[in-house]
């Protein structure tokens, strides 16, 4: 994750996306801090994103898994009874997706789980894949929000 992006503001302290005076498509759903809330977000992200782009499905998969790990997080590790997930197109062509826990803490950073651990590799996995599509991720400061940005295709 390079420097200047671990200083991200979330897309409600952001400026209104959009592109001169065409606003940009973009989502915005809570749900409940619980497990099965996870699938409901997978499949709404899907929606978005195919409605939205023409991101080819094997994009579209890794982003799933990103979005998955984001959320598992924001439940397993969050504090409040719900997570905020919004999604934008934050500039033609680059799609950015953030997972609101609410709940301050220090960023967390990617850790080497030992080999018979059941947990604790999710935030290297999201660097693996974010980096694989060509993206961006990091925490806002307070570490209440986790997002990603990255090109619709490869090499932009």
């Amino acid at each position: 994750m390079p420097p200047s992006e671990a200083r991200s503001t979330s897309l409600l302290e952001a400026s209104p996306v959009q592109t001169g005076s065409i606003p940009l498509p973009a989502f915005s759903m809570a749900m409940r801090a619980a497990p099965e809330s996870v699938e409901v977000v997978r499949r709404i992200t899907r929606t978005w994103i195919r409605c939205h782009s023409r991101l080819p499905q094997a994009r579209v998969d890794v982003l799933l898994i990103v979005v998955s790990e984001l959320c598992t997080n924001a439940v397993v590790h969050g504090r409040g009874p719900s997570v905020e997930v919004r999604g934008c197109m934050q500039a033609p062509g680059q799609i950015r997706l953030e997972v609101h826990d609410g709940s301050p803490s220090a960023v967390p950073l990617p850790q080497h789980a030992s080999p018979d651990s059941e947990n604790g590799r999710g935030l290297l996995l999201i660097d693996a894949l974010v980096s694989e599509l060509s993206g961006c991720w990091g925490f806002t400061p307070d570490g209440t929000c986790a997002w990603f940005r990255l090109p619709v295709w490869e090499g932009e």
